[in-house]
């Protein structure tokens, strides 16, 4: 086989593997939070992300689940007293479509470091 004839299926497999993660996203849709429990007592780090074209709802999911996780006690937000937000936006990569070639899409996403003001008593182990 031909260094390029070789290139070329290189490529159509990544493209088959995008195509397919691409796929994949639109078939699993609906916001994912995320929560990373840190090595301090009352303090996670939260995320939600989703295909919503408005970070709205991702905000609520995400106020939502930091009230949780303080059991509806105060908490404060790292960084800057709210959490970051990210609109829908398009990445430097492409995919192969019906329709020719276009960027793939980075969900929305909200993310922040949620601090309890009382923080939740210690399981004993």
């Amino acid at each position: 086989m031909t260094k390029e004839a070789l290139t070329l299926k290189k490529l159509a497999h990544v493209m088959a593997a995008v195509q397919l993660v691409s796929f994949n996203s639109v078939a699993l849709a609906g916001p994912k939070i995320a929560v990373t429990n840190t090595r301090e007592t009352g303090v996670y780090i939260v995320s939600v992300s989703g295909s919503e074209q408005s970070t709205t709802s991702l905000l609520a999911r995400w106020q939502n689940k930091a009230s949780a996780l303080c059991k509806g006690g105060g908490y404060r937000v790292e960084p800057n007293g709210q959490p970051v937000v990210h609109d829908k936006r398009c990445s430097d990569a492409v995919v192969s479509g019906p329709d020719g070639l276009r960027c793939l899409e980075v969900d929305a996403s909200v993310f922040g470091k949620v601090v309890c003001e009382q923080a939740p008593p210690s399981v004993s182990r």
